[in-house]
């Protein structure tokens, strides 16, 4: 009787079952990141410039959806290899920002590069689409606009302040929309064929190691040897992971927990060189929570943090730091609520490519909730993370061109990233994160505190630099080097 009731439940089951759902249909395949799609490549004619070195005028597309289209003059510069029968080819650089111009910083840093690199490669820069000499933006009168205010106490009049330069640079018109790093990536791989290099070796700093990861990943074919010094997370400065869509890319990056773990080295090493450091004298961490909450009962916090901000990226400031927090008056008593943060006020240039790179919340209350935590979390430096890409919001253009990601496209050598311990600007965890997110690059890490290379000045990793671009020999895993620069000679 069980066997009988059981067959006719199973035949109910079997006429009452829902039909068969429909195959799925054929999700076609995610088109590949826009390349250079056929563009031409360019015709260099180099003419001397600035002393030793070459200038020439590079056309690109404004858009490399149209290649055929409309076209703009990037300018470009070189000092030609100094030992001819050793060349191995270009060596390119982007010295940071975004907004610095290619162009003038190879003119002031060419002489500082081992004579080995300036011997076997063409040091190749230009000024990135949209600044400098590279069909600059127009931004009418946004050098001229006052100080946004407080985000704290005047917070709707501190939004719409902040969003003037935005309405100033939309004179710029269609080239506003075609500014993104991955444009630039693409320039670049037309500037790598024009110079006649098979693949493209690279030195990056700060913003320029967004624009190597960039290329790295749309041009993974083409890269020789790359070296990424002072570097941004990758996915932090595009997306951020899932969950951080109402954090600003500050947040994401978290600079301010590294602004307080060199802050804190600044209170340390002051201590330990006594009468060297004017501001050495009992405990200096201590002597600083009175400085700031003094400061923190006006408008003067701001002026302390941007000097405090300022030194951090170069530990030969320290010294000056120390005497001027040494003239400052304290307070013994605890800090006030900040009511007037340091905001860093942006160029229109560095606006431009980070506002089209980079996912920031564009809801004014998003700051606003997200201040109480950062304030309580990094009372000195959280405000300044929170609102430092505040002049985004509104931002009147967006490069649907733009890349983020994957990051991890296979390559043929290893990328050398290369961080200081203490760095306020691209923290090592930064640097730490785009080495898993390349999936095959090697961490060299300098014992210093400042940001980049360029303001640490290390032998040890200038010789590991020298060695990996020349003889693709990159370091090995966990390598470490001590930094020639002394805080407090």
């Amino acid at each position: 009787m069980k066997r009988v009731l059981l067959a006719a439940l199973l035949l109910l089951s079997a006429c009452s079952a829902p039909a068969p759902a429909p195959a799925p249909v054929p999700q076609a395949a995610a088109p590949p990141a826009l390349g250079t799609n056929g563009a031409a490549v360019p015709a260099l004619h180099w003419t001397s410039c600035h002393g030793p070195f070459q200038c020439a005028a590079a056309a690109v597309p404004l858009s490399y959806r149209e290649p055929k289209g409309a076209t703009i003059a990037l300018s470009v510069i070189r000092l030609p290899a100094g030992d001819p029968g050793r060349r191995l080819g270009s060596l390119f650089f982007n010295f940071g920002g975004p907004g610095t111009d290619g162009v003038g910083e190879l003119t002031r840093f060419a002489a500082r590069y081992p004579p080995e690199l300036r011997a076997r490669f063409d040091l190749v820069s230009f000024d990135p689409r949209g600044i400098g000499g590279s069909a600059p933006i127009s931004c009418p009168g946004a050098d001229h606009l006052p100080p946004a205010g407080s985000p704290v106490r005047q917070p709707d009049a501190f939004f719409a302040a902040s969003a003037a330069t935005g309405r100033a640079c939309a004179a710029s018109g269609a080239l506003l929309s075609h500014l993104s790093t991955a444009n630039v990536a693409r320039d670049l791989e037309l500037l790598r064929q024009a110079v006649g290099d098979a693949s493209l070796t690279f030195y990056g700093y700060s913003y320029g190691t967004y624009l190597g990861g960039t290329y790295a990943n749309l041009f993974p074919d083409k890269v020789r040897a790359m070296t990424l010094d002072g570097t941004l997370d990758l996915v932090a400065n595009a997306t951020g992971k899932p969950g951080q869509e109402h954090r600003p890319v500050d947040v994401r990056a978290d600079v301010a927990g590294a602004q307080q773990q060199e802050l804190d080295r600044f209170f340390a090493v002051c201590a330990a060189a006594g009468p060297k450091c004017a501001f050495s004298g009992g405990d200096p961490k201590a002597k600083f929570a009175g400085v700031f909450a003094r400061a923190s009962r006006g408008p003067g916090v701001s002026s302390l943090m941007k000097t405090v901000d300022s030194a951090l990226y170069q530990s030969g400031r320290w010294k000056r730091l120390a005497q001027t927090l040494a003239a400052m008056p304290a307070d013994p008593g605890g800090a006030s609520p900040v009511h007037d943060p340091y905001v860093p006020t942006h160029s229109p240039g560095f606006l431009a490519v980070q506002c089209v790179d980079s996912d920031n919340p564009q809801s004014p209350a998003d700051y606003t909730a997200l201040a109480a935590r950062e304030s309580t979390r990094q009372p000195y430096f959280g405000l300044s993370a929170v609102y430092s890409m505040a002049q985004c919001v509104g931002w009147p253009a967006r490069d649907e061109d733009r890349y983020t990601g994957p990051w991890n496209r296979p390559r043929k050598n290893p990328v050398l990233v290369l961080n200081n311990r203490f760095d306020p600007a691209t923290p090592l965890h930064n640097a730490e994160a785009t080495a898993a997110e390349l999936g095959d690059a090697r961490v060299l890490v300098v014992e210093g505190y400042g940001h980049t290379s360029l303001d640490v000045p290390s032998a040890c990793a200038s010789a590991a630099v020298v060695r990996y671009l020349t003889d693709l020999a990159a370091p090995a895993v966990g390598t470490t080097c001590a930094s020639g620069a002394v805080p407090f000679p």
